[in-house]
């Protein structure tokens, strides 16, 4: 009971997802260790830890966790590894959690690292050094409200014991009495349960994201207009300002997948529940989606850094497209070449 499948189409979708993740992120790993610039040395460190972030997330979603659905109720069970049949879920959400929130975190330290080289030059002006106090403001609050979820994911162990009690409650656990196993886990209603700490955890986490999303756009809009601003008023190189202006369209095309791929599932899970949707197959397509964030997110980096696409290029070029003369050929043609004037000679 306990190791009832996954659905065979969802099954085949992530083994999908995983052939088509796989060799983007080998080459993003052999480009940012090929990448020796050293204008590039800090960058490329950053952008290594947002990579591995983003393939821990995929590999724990989709191998590790591959959660089923039981839309339009709050429950999911944990299918993936076989170990983890018997081990309780919420363990594994906890990881789940962890690993996001390393991701968002190394892309906000990323777009940071990037306002921090614009705000520090000598050329901005006034008004944008006096916004950091704004960015730096938002920075600690979200270091607060990211501790808040951790302290209030923590205190939701407690609420393990009484994963039994929820789950018979459920309208449905006649239909699926695998909801009992201990790798299912279920959010309790507030009308039944009260106010849990896994409700307060949900807040914060909703609070974090609000200030996450205000912070990188108020750190991307400074920057750019920053960045216009030296335009206009010629006070450093051309090649520079292309150089911030690249790597923050990198930042927020990366940015820019991250929010659309995970916001998708998000929100079917919220109109499901609130609306009494029965949107498992639609959940599914976008836990897939989900599960290729990571991947998009990394060959979009791949892309709009310049120093790893050229790198990437040279590389696909070399494996797809090589040479129809080696060296060796060459050789054998040029030799061939010289073999009649060496007879011409000795005729003579």
């Amino acid at each position: 009971m306990c190791k009832k499948p996954a659905p065979i189409g969802y099954n085949m979708s992530l083994t999908g997802a995983h052939l088509v993740a796989f060799p983007i992120y080998v080459m993003a790993f052999y480009t940012l260790y090929a990448e020796k610039s050293p204008n590039f040395k800090v960058y490329k460190k950053y952008l290594a830890t947002h990579v591995v972030s983003n393939f821990l997330f995929e590999l724990h979603l989709s191998v590790v966790m591959k959660p089923i659905l039981y839309l339009p109720y709050p429950t999911i069970r944990m299918s993936g590894a076989f170990f983890l049949s018997y081990i309780n879920g919420f363990i594994s959400f906890i990881i789940f959690y962890f690993f996001i929130a390393s991701t968002g975190w190394s892309i906000l330290e990323l777009l940071y690292f990037r306002f921090k080289l614009i705000y520090q030059s000598n050329v901005c002006s006034r008004w944008v050094k006096q916004s950091t106090a704004i960015v730096k403001g938002s920075r600690r609050t979200l270091v607060v409200f990211s501790g808040c979820t951790f302290c209030f994911l923590g205190l939701c162990i407690t609420g393990i014991f009484e994963q039994t009690k929820y789950k018979l409650k459920l309208e449905i656990i006649n239909e699926f009495p695998e909801l009992l196993c201990t790798s299912a886990i279920t959010l309790p209603k507030t009308s039944n349960a009260g106010i849990k700490p896994i409700h307060l955890f949900n807040v914060f986490v909703l609070i974090s994201t609000i200030v996450g999303t205000f912070l990188c756009a108020t750190m991307g809009i400074v920057s750019f207009l920053a960045l216009d601003e030296m335009v206009r008023e010629s006070r450093s190189s051309l090649r520079t300002i292309s150089m911030h202006r690249a790597f923050l369209v990198s930042l927020f095309c990366q940015i820019g997948v991250h929010g659309i791929m995970m916001g998708f599932p998000l929100f079917i899970y919220i109109v499901s529940i609130l609306f009494h949707f029965d949107g498992n197959e639609v959940g599914y397509v976008a836990i897939v989606l989900a599960s290729l964030h990571g991947a998009m997110s990394t060959l979009a980096m791949i892309l709009f850094n310049r120093p790893l696409f050229q790198i990437a290029k040279s590389k696909a070029q070399s494996l797809f497209f090589p040479r129809t003369i080696s060296v060796g050929d060459v050789s054998l043609v040029s030799s061939s070449l010289t073999r009649p004037n060496d007879s011409v000679q000795n005729r003579n």
